[in-house]
């Protein structure tokens, strides 16, 4: 078996070579003399995220080195420079390198989104609230449902349930097939005692991906509200057959043991 050094050794020496020789598109369309302009190629572009990819990280930071050397940074490495910086958990590096990207694409719907979920992260609701509003109104923004889930769990956070209710719908009615929402609004209409939109929900989440663990653990809860075990604990065996270990299968085996404990 070739090990991950092995497999991108060629993409290394050609990206290498590229780094160090003629990387940069000259643009000089004129005859008269002006100065040089370079500009990243997109080749060079195509190889930073192929070695992002294959997890070479160390490629990349030598590629966006280079590029910043030569002050030909786009958004797109700004953007590239944030996750290689969440991957390596320095968020305050994420940001900084986010809103840059946004200083020279203030639509740039994806940075203000992955912007928004680090202010979450660090309970800066205002500045997340703030962020995916603008992901959220962004025309050039491309998936915009993204932004409404993630909108979506922040009022649900905050226990801005009919919120939280509006920014799901909104998600679903932009890409009705999007599993997110729909098990989140499950999730909502649980908390909130509205056992049969809870359970319409999980079902269309279901018929998305039914072997998502949280699916089976939904449908568990739903059934135990009901009054139905027997049926919410053959939904949490299920959950524990998908993920034997890790939080789906404590949180059913938990859901199970309290059941056993009544009857």
């Amino acid at each position: 078996m070739h090990t991950n050094q092995q497999r991108y050794k060629p993409l290394r020496t050609f990206f290498l070579l590229l780094s160090w020789a003629l990387t940069f598109c000259a643009c000089n369309t004129t005859s008269t003399p002006k100065p040089e302009e370079h500009q990243l190629s997109e080749k060079f572009y195509q190889n930073l995220l192929v070695a992002f990819s294959g997890h070479d990280y160390q490629l990349v930071h030598t590629g966006l080195d280079k590029i910043n050397e030569a002050g030909i940074a786009d958004k797109r490495t700004r953007y590239l420079e944030a996750m290689l910086a969440l991957i390596e958990r320095k968020p305050d590096v994420a940001v900084t390198a986010l809103q840059d990207a946004l200083v020279m694409d203030p639509e740039f719907g994806e940075a203000h989104n992955t912007l928004g979920t680090i202010y979450m992260q660090q309970k800066k609701y205002d500045l997340a609230e703030t962020e995916f509003l603008k992901a959220c109104d962004s025309a050039m923004y491309q998936t915009p449902e993204k932004a409404y889930q993630n909108l979506g769990n922040l009022y649900c956070i905050q226990k801005k349930n009919r919120q939280a209710q509006g920014c799901y719908l909104e998600a679903i009615k932009l890409r009705p097939g999007y599993f997110p929402p729909h098990y989140e609004l499950s999730r909502l209409y649980l908390q909130t005692q509205r056992l049969e939109l809870a359970a319409d929900e999980i079902e269309k989440a279901r018929q998305i991906n039914s072997e998502h663990p949280g699916v089976w653990l939904q449908i568990g809860k739903i059934e135990k509200a009901r009054g139905n075990q027997n049926e919410a604990i053959k939904a949490f065996e299920k959950v524990m057959k998908l993920q034997p270990a890790g939080k789906f299968a404590d949180l059913a085996n938990q859901e199970i043991e309290s059941i056993n404990k009544v009857y």
